[in-house]
């Protein structure tokens, strides 16, 4: 399968240059870093700290400058002059794509610390559609993951195509154009009223809460996800660490792929395994409807006692990687419980808490505990 066909676009082309950037030009510490869960939090507060004032000063830039231009309400909109809306539009722009482009450093910067933290590489991958500095660049420019099929993997063949387009469209507009919008609201409907002293102290505050609680879960996103690259990670080197049956292997790919179809999204880190995983096997033309729940199960018969519990176990470990568990998730463990053992289910609980919590060495603790027990750890 050929990664050609998704090319990312402008923004995202510009997030991974500035995120390579900082790999290059990095200094090497001496010092030991701390945990990473400890790091973590120290970045998330950084990040919430930061952008509340990003947020902040430029807002309050706006409705000061704005003072000095036509009153803007909607009464005085059908008199107001070419001049004094471009002053305004102008105005609004300006502070606002400043606003954004702050916010977007502070997120490359604290990202590129988390993924040190985790010791996760910046490397280029060109065999995978979403390298790590590509899936950084997404999660901070808040562009969503691709929508692209590999081998008949549908990741949105349970979602309503209707429901799936408006999706898209809020989530590509919610933060330029609700920030745009907040603004134009302030300044309309208080810059003219008997508050109209008082709204540097209203918009301020309000625009810099917003982005901090963006910034706070981006950053929570993404941590949640350098974890869960490491999982992964760990996953493939296991996997890879012995002479594997085809079939275990074949059996393997369609746990992943249920996990997409599941989670409704090409997740960054199934795209990971689903290309490492098919690097393992030589005949890959004979490869079809990988994310059909009965070729699943029907791919135990194949499989000895010792390998079921691999496919059983990968499923488990993936369903945790967004940190929950859905019905259909819930659904597939009570369909698998005369193969996996019984209490797998309260250790993807335990995993999947571990990873919303930041807690890496934790979470490879659990993820050992689900996975077969081949070596000692």
């Amino acid at each position: 399968m050929s990664t050609d066909r998704y090319k990312p676009g402008i923004l995202e082309q510009w997030g991974r240059r500035v995120l390579i950037s900082l790999r290059t030009n990095a200094k090497q510490e001496g010092q030991k870093p701390a945990s990473f869960s400890q790091t973590s939090r120290k970045i998330l507060f950084h990040g919430w700290f930061w952008s509340f004032w990003i947020g902040f000063f430029p807002s309050i830039t706006f409705v000061y400058l704005s003072l000095y231009l036509p009153a803007f309400s909607f009464s005085s909109f059908p008199s107001l002059s070419y001049q004094g809306l471009f002053g305004f539009l102008s105005l609004l722009t300006i502070v606002t794509v400043l606003e954004f482009y702050l916010l977007f450093r502070l997120g490359f910067y604290l990202s590129y610390q988390m993924a040190k933290a985790a010791d996760v590489e910046l490397a280029d991958e060109p065999e995978l559609i979403t390298p790590i500095p590509g899936m950084m660049a997404r999660l901070v420019l808040e562009i969503p993951d691709p929508r692209i099929r590999l081998y008949g993997i549908d990741p949105y063949k349970h979602l309503n195509e209707r429901a799936l387009f408006f999706r898209t469209i809020l989530y590509k507009s919610k933060v330029f154009l609700s920030n745009i919008i907040a603004k134009l609201l302030l300044k309309v409907i208080l810059g003219r009223t008997s508050l109209r002293f008082f709204i540097e102290y209203i918009s301020g505050p309000i625009t810099g809460l917003w982005d901090s609680v963006t910034t706070y879960l981006i950053l929570f996103e993404l941590r949640k996800r350098i974890i869960t690259r490491k999982l992964a990670d760990s996953i493939l080197h296991q996997i890879k660490s012995e002479d594997r049956n085809p079939k275990l292997i074949e059996s393997v790919l369609r746990s992943v792929a249920l996990s997409i179809v599941y989670t409704k999204t090409f997740h960054p880190n199934f795209e990971y395994l689903l290309f490492g995983l098919l690097s393992l096997l030589k005949n890959k033309e004979h490869l079809q409807n990988l994310d059909d729940w009965e070729s699943f199960v029907g791919s135990f018969l194949l499989l000895n006692e010792k390998e079921k519990k691999w496919p059983i176990s990968v499923f488990a470990i993936c369903s945790s990687f967004d940190g929950k568990l859905n019905e259909e998730e819930l659904h597939a463990f009570s369909e698998l419980t005369h193969l996996s053992p019984a209490t797998i289910l309260t250790q993807v609980r335990h995993l999947s808490e571990t990873i919303q919590k930041g807690e890496l060495a934790e979470s490879f603790l659990w993820m050992e505990k689900i996975l077969p027990q081949e070596r000692n750890t």
